[in-house]
């Protein structure tokens, strides 16, 4: 598959932004952390690309149920090695984090699939990390840096921008 020139331009701004976005996070001190966030993001581009090319729904939700099984397993075996208090409201955080933040946005993303192109999923989907900040900055007061509100706005403008011109491109050769 080809891609268009606006779509790798949206693609590289994008990622522009979100590496601003971590500039002030960044240190050398954490590097495992940063390599371990580094394949992350790529497991995630290899899903986009991997999961819009599913036969049929039954098999995009299969593949999120897999998903999220081998996420459990390897959360799950991290408390062989860091002890875990077992409280009604550590678990009751574990469920609804898994249910609110994993669970429903990943079936909405299997739903979602089968009718938008790998790169709209993408790129709609690097919104979600940007908000993060913003969570915290509200429940916890904590205010993110320079960089970091540069970078999520480049992302937010770039997506934006690429949604409205992909819409009108699509509407122009539907009409001609």
């Amino acid at each position: 598959m080809r891609y268009k020139k606006s779509e790798l331009i949206a693609v590289v701004v994008t990622l522009a932004g979100i590496g601003l976005f971590f500039v002030d996070q960044l240190s050398p001190g954490n590097m495992l952390g940063n390599l371990i966030a580094l394949l992350s993001g790529v497991t995630m581009g290899v899903m986009y690309l991997f999961s819009h090319k599913l036969p049929d729904e039954e098999s995009s939700m299969s593949s999120v149920l897999l998903g999220q099984t081998v996420a459990a397993v390897i959360g799950v075996s991290f408390t062989f090695f860091h002890p875990t208090p077992v409280t009604l409201d550590t678990v009751g955080a574990i469920l609804v984090l898994g249910v609110v933040q994993l669970g429903v946005p990943y079936v909405l993303y299997a739903i979602a699939v089968r009718n938008c192109p790998a790169l709209s999923c993408s790129l709609i989907g690097m919104i979600e990390p940007l908000l993060n900040p913003v969570w915290v900055f509200l429940f916890v007061g904590e205010k993110p840096g320079f960089f970091a509100l540069l970078g999520g706005a480049v992302v937010l403008v770039t997506v934006a921008v690429w949604s409205v011109m992909s819409a009108r491109g699509a509407a122009s050769q539907s009409a001609a």
